[in-house]
Protein backbone atom coordinates (compact mmCIF):
# COMPACT_ATOMS: atom_id res chain seq x y z
CA UNK A 1 0.00 0.00 0.00
CA UNK A 2 1.33 3.40 -0.98
CA UNK A 3 1.32 5.77 2.01
CA UNK A 4 1.24 9.51 1.38
CA UNK A 5 1.30 12.59 3.59
CA UNK A 6 0.12 15.53 1.51
CA UNK A 7 1.41 18.96 2.45
CA UNK A 8 -0.80 21.24 0.39
CA UNK A 9 -3.71 22.68 2.36
CA UNK A 10 -5.92 23.62 -0.58
CA UNK A 11 -9.25 21.74 -0.31
CA UNK A 12 -9.94 21.72 -4.06
CA UNK A 13 -6.45 20.33 -4.79
CA UNK A 14 -6.65 17.68 -2.07
CA UNK A 15 -10.06 16.43 -3.20
CA UNK A 16 -8.87 16.44 -6.84
CA UNK A 17 -5.77 14.47 -5.83
CA UNK A 18 -7.96 11.79 -4.27
CA UNK A 19 -9.88 11.46 -7.54
CA UNK A 20 -6.66 11.36 -9.56
CA UNK A 21 -5.15 8.65 -7.36
CA UNK A 22 -8.22 6.48 -8.01
CA UNK A 23 -7.19 6.20 -11.68
CA UNK A 24 -3.96 4.29 -10.95
CA UNK A 25 -5.55 1.17 -9.48
CA UNK A 26 -3.01 1.09 -6.67
CA UNK A 27 -3.87 0.78 -2.98
CA UNK A 28 -3.28 4.11 -1.24
CA UNK A 29 -3.46 5.46 2.28
CA UNK A 30 -3.27 9.26 2.30
CA UNK A 31 -3.21 11.79 5.13
CA UNK A 32 -3.96 15.42 4.41
CA UNK A 33 -5.18 18.64 6.00
CA UNK A 34 -7.06 21.60 4.60
CA UNK A 35 -6.96 25.29 5.35
CA UNK A 36 -10.21 26.49 6.97
CA UNK A 37 -13.02 25.39 4.65
CA UNK A 38 -16.41 23.71 4.49
CA UNK A 39 -16.64 20.37 2.68
CA UNK A 40 -20.13 19.27 1.63
CA UNK A 41 -21.29 15.76 0.75
CA UNK A 42 -22.39 15.08 -2.80
CA UNK A 43 -26.14 15.14 -2.16
CA UNK A 44 -26.61 17.66 0.67
CA UNK A 45 -28.50 20.91 0.39
CA UNK A 46 -25.72 23.26 1.42
CA UNK A 47 -28.02 26.05 2.57
CA UNK A 48 -29.67 23.65 5.04
CA UNK A 49 -26.37 22.61 6.60
CA UNK A 50 -24.13 25.69 6.33
CA UNK A 51 -24.45 29.30 7.46
CA UNK A 52 -23.42 30.56 4.03
CA UNK A 53 -23.24 34.21 5.11
CA UNK A 54 -20.90 33.31 7.97
CA UNK A 55 -18.72 31.25 5.61
CA UNK A 56 -18.50 34.14 3.14
CA UNK A 57 -17.71 36.73 5.84
CA UNK A 58 -14.87 34.55 7.13
CA UNK A 59 -13.49 33.59 3.72
CA UNK A 60 -14.33 29.90 4.12
CA UNK A 61 -14.59 28.22 0.73
CA UNK A 62 -17.43 25.72 0.39
CA UNK A 63 -16.33 22.71 -1.64
CA UNK A 64 -18.47 19.76 -2.67
CA UNK A 65 -16.89 16.29 -2.63
CA UNK A 66 -17.87 13.25 -4.72
CA UNK A 67 -18.75 11.07 -1.72
CA UNK A 68 -22.03 11.22 0.18
CA UNK A 69 -22.44 12.04 3.83
CA UNK A 70 -22.93 15.34 5.59
CA UNK A 71 -21.10 18.63 5.63
CA UNK A 72 -17.92 19.03 7.67
CA UNK A 73 -15.65 21.86 8.72
CA UNK A 74 -11.93 21.49 8.01
CA UNK A 75 -8.96 23.43 9.31
CA UNK A 76 -5.32 22.59 10.03
CA UNK A 77 -6.38 20.91 13.29
CA UNK A 78 -8.45 18.39 11.34
CA UNK A 79 -6.53 15.40 9.95
CA UNK A 80 -8.17 13.77 6.95
CA UNK A 81 -7.45 10.24 5.83
CA UNK A 82 -8.17 8.44 2.57
CA UNK A 83 -8.08 4.77 1.61
CA UNK A 84 -8.21 3.90 -2.10
CA UNK A 85 -8.66 0.21 -2.89
CA UNK A 86 -10.18 -2.14 -5.40
CA UNK A 87 -13.89 -2.47 -4.79
CA UNK A 88 -14.87 -5.32 -2.48
CA UNK A 89 -18.18 -5.89 -0.71
CA UNK A 90 -16.31 -6.35 2.59
CA UNK A 91 -14.85 -2.84 2.41
CA UNK A 92 -17.74 -1.05 4.04
CA UNK A 93 -17.69 2.20 6.01
CA UNK A 94 -17.92 0.03 9.14
CA UNK A 95 -14.82 -1.96 8.08
CA UNK A 96 -12.71 1.18 7.72
CA UNK A 97 -14.19 2.81 10.83
CA UNK A 98 -13.23 -0.24 12.87
CA UNK A 99 -9.73 -0.13 11.35
CA UNK A 100 -9.38 3.54 12.34
CA UNK A 101 -10.65 2.71 15.85
CA UNK A 102 -7.83 0.15 16.16
CA UNK A 103 -5.34 2.77 14.90
CA UNK A 104 -6.68 5.32 17.41
CA UNK A 105 -6.42 2.72 20.16
CA UNK A 106 -2.77 2.15 19.18
CA UNK A 107 -2.06 5.89 19.60
CA UNK A 108 -3.87 6.02 22.94
CA UNK A 109 -7.47 7.05 22.19
CA UNK A 110 -10.31 4.91 23.52
CA UNK A 111 -12.85 5.16 20.69
CA UNK A 112 -15.97 3.31 19.62
CA UNK A 113 -18.22 3.05 16.58
CA UNK A 114 -21.63 4.73 16.58
CA UNK A 115 -23.51 2.45 14.16
CA UNK A 116 -26.39 4.69 13.12
CA UNK A 117 -24.18 7.28 11.43
CA UNK A 118 -20.93 5.29 11.21
CA UNK A 119 -19.21 7.95 13.30
CA UNK A 120 -16.31 7.31 15.65
CA UNK A 121 -16.93 8.52 19.19
CA UNK A 122 -14.77 9.09 22.24
CA UNK A 123 -16.45 9.82 25.58
CA UNK A 124 -19.79 9.98 23.72
CA UNK A 125 -18.68 12.76 21.37
CA UNK A 126 -17.93 12.54 17.66
CA UNK A 127 -14.23 12.67 16.78
CA UNK A 128 -14.49 11.25 13.26
CA UNK A 129 -16.94 10.82 10.40
CA UNK A 130 -16.51 9.04 7.08
CA UNK A 131 -17.94 8.63 3.59
CA UNK A 132 -17.28 6.51 0.51
CA UNK A 133 -17.30 6.84 -3.25
CA UNK A 134 -17.13 4.05 -5.85
CA UNK A 135 -16.10 4.42 -9.49
CA UNK A 136 -14.97 1.87 -12.07
CA UNK A 137 -14.28 -0.90 -9.60
CA UNK A 138 -12.27 1.38 -7.31
CA UNK A 139 -13.47 2.44 -3.87
CA UNK A 140 -12.45 5.62 -2.09
CA UNK A 141 -13.09 5.82 1.64
CA UNK A 142 -12.22 9.04 3.44
CA UNK A 143 -12.82 10.49 6.84
CA UNK A 144 -12.01 13.23 9.28
CA UNK A 145 -10.16 13.06 12.57
CA UNK A 146 -10.80 16.09 14.76
CA UNK A 147 -7.33 16.36 16.25
CA UNK A 148 -7.20 19.99 17.39
CA UNK A 149 -9.82 21.74 15.24
CA UNK A 150 -11.37 25.11 16.04
CA UNK A 151 -14.64 23.74 17.42
CA UNK A 152 -16.08 27.23 17.97
CA UNK A 153 -15.70 27.99 14.25
CA UNK A 154 -17.17 24.58 13.41
CA UNK A 155 -20.20 25.33 15.63
CA UNK A 156 -20.76 28.71 13.95
CA UNK A 157 -20.49 27.67 10.30
CA UNK A 158 -22.36 24.36 10.50
CA UNK A 159 -26.05 24.61 11.34
CA UNK A 160 -26.21 21.21 13.09
CA UNK A 161 -22.71 20.46 14.36
CA UNK A 162 -23.73 17.84 16.91
CA UNK A 163 -21.58 16.88 19.90
CA UNK A 164 -17.99 16.90 18.72
CA UNK A 165 -14.64 16.75 20.47
CA UNK A 166 -10.96 16.95 19.63
CA UNK A 167 -8.61 14.00 19.95
CA UNK A 168 -5.60 15.92 21.28
CA UNK A 169 -6.93 16.38 24.85
CA UNK A 170 -7.74 12.64 24.98
CA UNK A 171 -4.14 11.55 24.41
CA UNK A 172 -2.19 10.36 27.42
CA UNK A 173 0.81 12.49 26.48
CA UNK A 174 1.09 15.81 24.66
CA UNK A 175 1.41 15.22 20.93
CA UNK A 176 1.52 17.64 18.02
CA UNK A 177 -0.33 17.10 14.76
CA UNK A 178 2.76 15.99 12.79
CA UNK A 179 3.68 13.31 15.34
CA UNK A 180 0.04 12.19 15.43
CA UNK A 181 0.00 11.90 11.63
CA UNK A 182 3.30 10.00 11.59
CA UNK A 183 1.94 7.55 14.14
CA UNK A 184 -1.24 7.05 12.08
CA UNK A 185 0.85 6.16 9.02
CA UNK A 186 2.98 3.82 11.12
CA UNK A 187 0.03 1.95 12.64
CA UNK A 188 -2.40 1.80 9.71
CA UNK A 189 -0.68 -1.27 8.20
CA UNK A 190 -0.38 -3.01 11.57
CA UNK A 191 -4.07 -3.18 12.50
Amino acid sequence: MLKLEIHTHNPEENLALEQHLMTFGQEVFMLWRNAPSVIAGRFVNISEEVDINFAERHGLPIVRRKSGGGTVYHDLGNVNYTFIMREDKALTIEYFSRKMIRVLDAVGVNAELEFRHNDILADGQKISGAAQYHNGGIMLHHGTLLFDADLSMLAKVLKNPGRVANIRPLLKRETGVYIFMRRLVEYVSCV
